[in-house]
């Protein structure tokens, strides 16, 4: 079962990033469906997808192929950051602490969210787009949308994350 699943970004092992890319590349699939593929990529759950696509301003539906190879590593690179923070943070924080009220660092620190664990976010301030249908995106102001991809839901700016 375990040589049926792909690259596991929790092990980022050398020759990971090169197969999520050709496997990413090699498929005409929306993203949001390649990224729920476990066979494609291990571990990504539903937050994990809708803020990596935000994240990279990607939008759900493009096929796969339709990818840059440059962006396909990139969107492993910040999913491999991503989880890593989570792993480490005990929980998924996707905003940088310029998003957050309780005081993280200012706009232009560069830190990823783990890095300042001692003053995390309140939860609502913890995501991009995943849960907040309806509300304000954090940075263009559009509401977040919502549809159903994969079984599961779908959270994304439609700004942003045009096509």
């Amino acid at each position: 079962m375990l040589a049926r699943l792909g690259p596991d970004p929790l092990r980022n092992l050398p020759g990971d990033r090169d197969a999520f890319a050709a496997a990413i590349l090699a498929r005409r699939t929306p993203l949001a469906a390649l990224l729920m593929d476990q066979k494609v990529i291990a571990g990504i759950g539903n937050v994990y997808r809708a803020e990596l696509l935000f994240r990279q301003g990607l939008h759900p539906w493009l096929p796969g192929a339709g990818l840059a190879a440059d962006t396909a590593r990139r969107l492993w690179d910040d999913t491999v950051g991503m989880m890593s923070d989570g792993v480490r943070d005990g929980r998924i924080i996707t905003t940088p602490p310029r998003y957050w009220s309780g005081g993280g660092g200012d706009a232009s620190d560069g830190a990823s969210p783990g890095v300042l664990a001692a003053s995390l976010p309140v939860p609502e301030e913890s995501h991009f787009v995943y849960r907040r249908h309806g509300l304000d995106c954090r940075d263009c102001g559009t509401p977040v949308a919502l549809t159903e991809l994969a079984a599961r839901k779908l959270y994304w700016c439609p700004a942003c994350q045009a096509p």
